[in-house]
């Protein structure tokens, strides 16, 4: 699993990080992804952020 995020529609609030911050951190306003691969155990949290972001910034591939 990868994630992604739209660094444009991206509005900085922080729900990704409070849901997964393992692989989420804010830098600055913006949201980044900490790791390239998604490891099996943190899937299940990364889909929530996914689901939780109000501007749907978040994209998961398989």
């Amino acid at each position: 699993m990868r994630v992604s995020i739209n660094k444009d529609l991206c509005i900085g609030c922080g729900a990704c990080e409070a849901t997964c911050p393992e692989v989420f951190k804010m830098v600055g306003e913006i949201s980044t992804v900490l790791m390239d691969s998604i490891p099996d155990n943190l899937k299940d949290s990364v889909l929530d952020a996914e689901a939780g972001c109000p501007v749907e910034a978040i994209k998961v591939e398989e």
